[in-house]
């Protein structure tokens, strides 16, 4: 490390002591054992360097007004000075080391989410592979209860109005899928409702779709969001992760111009990162394809 004149100079008074100066006062004394201890200090070097300076520079001004044989006055105060600047410097060492393990903590925070996100992908892939090849049986399962579903419609007339809003709930529990976990609660939304293949722009059934979470966040005014775009693997992972981006700014704008704050919303691009199935079938494609909002828990 390069030391400044000053402080070169500062070391070699403090080395000839009382012999360079006429005796020392107390404060004098108290403002070199201050400065020795800040100097020695690695943290105080590498972290407050303009700090130590400072009380280099003020020390150098008492130990010359000593020599001079200038007032008491003027010795003890530019002493004092000194003191508190070397004190000073400790302290503020001692501050940024701290922030810069506190920095450190929250990289280290942001990486186990990270891993808590590739476990969650993992587990929603294996979700996946499990629901295809019951697709079959849940279809003809789904074709049967349809059949009995419109049966009963038909026997009671009275049943219509309730009928026909279980069609209107099933039909956006079919636009929205919602899942809990570790990151709060996480509302899905199939990207063929919300965009055109390839495109940012919100489709009328995408912007009709949005009503539903303005409305519970209206609902709940202290919760945040964020909202996350991915895309399959189709194309370069450059235009995937662009084209994920303008997607949730795009649902962001949708929300912001519906009164919903915009710094209660977060934006952000995965592209084809963390897919929920794979990208070699048309229909896992599909289900990489989706528009994520992530509720706040807290």
């Amino acid at each position: 490390m390069k030391f400044h004149p000053r402080l070169t100079m500062i070391a070699a008074l403090l080395a000839a002591g009382c012999a360079v100066s006429p005796p020392a006062t107390q404060r004098l004394e108290q403002a070199r054992a201050a400065y020795r201890s800040a100097a020695a200090d690695p943290a105080v070097r590498a972290n407050a360097p303009a700090e130590l300076q400072s009380a280099a520079s003020a020390l150098e001004d008492a130990e010359r007004m000593a020599a001079e044989g200038q007032p008491s006055e003027l010795v003890e105060h530019n002493a004092y000075l000194a003191e508190q600047r070397a004190q000073i410097a400790q302290r503020t060492a001692g501050t940024r080391s701290a922030e810069a393990t506190i920095a450190a903590a929250g990289e280290e925070r942001r990486r186990m989410q990270l891993e808590a996100r590739e476990r969650e992908a993992a587990a929603l892939r294996e979700q996946a592979r499990v629901a295809q090849e019951a697709r079959k049986e849940a279809e003809s399962r789904a074709a049967v209860l349809e059949a009995e579903r419109l049966d009963r419609q038909k026997e009671s007339s009275a049943s219509a109005g309730l009928s026909a809003e279980v069609k209107r709930l099933e039909t956006e529990l079919a636009d929205l899928r919602a899942k809990q976990t570790d990151r709060g609660w996480v509302l899905t939304l199939k990207n063929e409702l919300l965009f055109d293949t390839g495109g940012s722009t919100l489709k009328p059934g995408g912007q009709r779709a949005l009503d539903n979470l303005v409305q519970f966040l209206e609902k709940h005014p202290d919760r945040s969001i964020a909202i996350e775009g991915f895309t399959d693997s189709t194309g370069s992972k450059e235009q995937n992760q662009a084209l994920s981006e303008k997607r949730a700014w795009a649902v962001k704008a949708a929300l912001v111009a519906r009164g919903i704050a915009s710094n209660r919303i977060d934006a952000r691009g995965y592209g084809p990162s963390f897919p929920i199935a794979g990208n070699d079938t048309p229909a896992g494609r599909q289900l990489n394809r989706r528009v994520e909002i992530v509720i706040d828990p807290t």
